[in-house]
């Protein structure tokens, strides 16, 4: 039981999370713009993590989620910067060094193994 918490757990509190922000709508202080970028990036992350947990995605569509989520934290900073919106901008420029550090690794993890085969 505790395994089977562990492993869905994490995909039904994302499911509440958004069924809770449906029902109690956005506030009205926030952009609209906002609210899509961040749909948009989490929702390419959520598939990303559908993806390693449930099936064994090759390491080019790997490559490829990883590429649509900077590109997609990359234009999270460019509209937070217009907007200026600071928790947003130290967000976006957190996710985009986090993720693009864990593209050079997988790519690098790749050569690799090429080069052990």
């Amino acid at each position: 039981m505790s395994n089977f918490i562990s492993k869905y757990g994490k995909y039904v509190v994302l499911l509440i999370f958004i069924f809770e922000l449906i029902y109690f709508g956005i506030p009205n202080f926030v952009k609209p713009v906002f609210v899509y970028e961040y749909l948009v990036f989490f929702g390419i992350a959520y598939l990303f993590a559908i993806l390693q947990d449930f099936f064994n995605p090759s390491a080019k569509t790997d490559i490829l989620l990883r590429v649509a989520i900077i590109i997609s934290s990359l234009v999270m900073l460019i509209t937070s910067i217009y907007y200026k919106a600071t928790f947003s901008v130290v967000f976006s420029v957190i996710m985009f060094v986090a993720i693009s550090f864990s593209l050079y690794l997988a790519i690098k993890h790749n050569k690799t193994n090429k080069q052990l085969d």
